[in-house]
């Protein structure tokens, strides 16, 4: 394991200990309820939906696909715009009838012995494969940042480390209808840094890479392929298939079906999380083309879905490199 491979493991371990650290403080009670409680705090833990594919599927998705990558998170909106008739009633049953899981909702509304069993079934199959490309998503930014291949136990201990997660703040509890406060404060945490990470990679896409709002103007003059690349697949693309999808993802999904209803603590969070998860959906997206047409510009040695990976890899190396020019001048 040489140096880079070494920081970067230091690093990934000191975040994932932070997590540990907010959902620990938070069930033993370190931080005041009032933040824990807060709406926002709820509506950030839904970002739980945009996981890898926020930095990697959202920009290579647009690379190939235009401004369809728009329709993954337009249908979640349409979603929580009709909370009121939609979700709110469903968060209602939830409660009232105790119902823990999505098996648990068909099996209450269409009352046969197998109906649960079929429904789980499902969704083992539908989380399996995803389970597997995030894990594949960890050991690829690995290669990205570090430029060789990671050791083939670093996938081991990714699935170890959310095995111990899962134990230690979810599966420990006695019920299953008590709250895992540390849980969602730990993923709402986890959304802010996600957040506050993407749009700092497209500030410094649009001034570090495009050289501010003018010149980016100027490019897009020279290269007015670009604009039209995005444009021309939601003339011909299937846009409505993408947001039907995503419209039934943004409540279907179990990971978001479990947050957004058995997590709930108060059903005023829900008439928040409405307009406050979209927002947080729209700002997750204002970088993406920034970051596709700055990786296109810079002619980056990778694919589009990990130009987030390639510009954070440039940007240090710039930085490595005018340190050490400043040494020894």
């Amino acid at each position: 394991m040489n140096a880079e491979l070494g920081i970067l493991y230091a690093v990934g371990v000191a975040y994932l200990a932070l997590l540990f650290f907010v959902a620990h403080a938070t069930e033993k009670g370190w931080l005041p309820d009032a933040l824990v409680r807060h709406p926002l705090v709820y509506a950030l833990s839904l970002g739980v939906y945009a996981t890898s594919w926020s930095f990697y599927g959202s920009v290579g998705f647009a690379g190939e696909q235009g401004y369809n990558f728009l329709t993954i998170y337009l249908g979640v909106t349409l979603a929580f715009a009709l909370a009121p008739v939609l979700l709110a009633p469903i968060l209602r049953l939830v409660r009232d009838y105790q119902l823990t899981s999505l098996a648990d909702l068909f099996a209450f509304r269409y009352r046969h012995q197998f109906t649960g069993v079929l429904v789980t079934l499902f969704m083992l199959a539908g989380v399996l494969p995803y389970i597997a490309l995030q894990i594949k998503a960890v050991t690829e930014s690995v290669a990205v940042l570090t430029q060789e291949a990671p050791p083939h136990l670093l996938a081991l201990g990714f699935c170890a480390t959310l095995s111990l997660f899962a134990i230690l703040f979810g599966a420990r509890h006695i019920t299953p209808r008590e709250k895992h406060e540390g849980l969602v404060m730990a993923i709402a945490f986890e959304s802010a840094v996600k957040l506050i990470a993407l749009l700092m990679v497209g500030v410094f896409a649009l001034f570090g890479i495009l050289g501010g709002p003018a010149a980016l103007g100027e490019w897009l003059l020279e290269h007015p392929e670009a604009i039209e690349a995005l444009y021309a697949p939601v003339r011909e693309g299937p846009w409505m298939t993408f947001m039907l999808l995503a419209f039934a993802a943004a409540f279907l999904l179990p990971r978001q079906f479990h947050m957004i209803f058995v997590e709930n603590m108060e059903p005023r969070a829900l008439r928040v999380a409405a307009w406050a998860f979209p927002l947080f959906l729209l700002l997750l997206n204002l970088p993406i083309p920034l970051i596709l047409w700055a990786g296109q510009q810079a002619q980056l040695g990778t694919v589009p879905d990990y130009y987030v990976l390639g510009l954070v890899r440039g940007g240090i190396d710039e930085r490595t490199f005018a340190r050490r020019g400043s040494m020894f001048s």
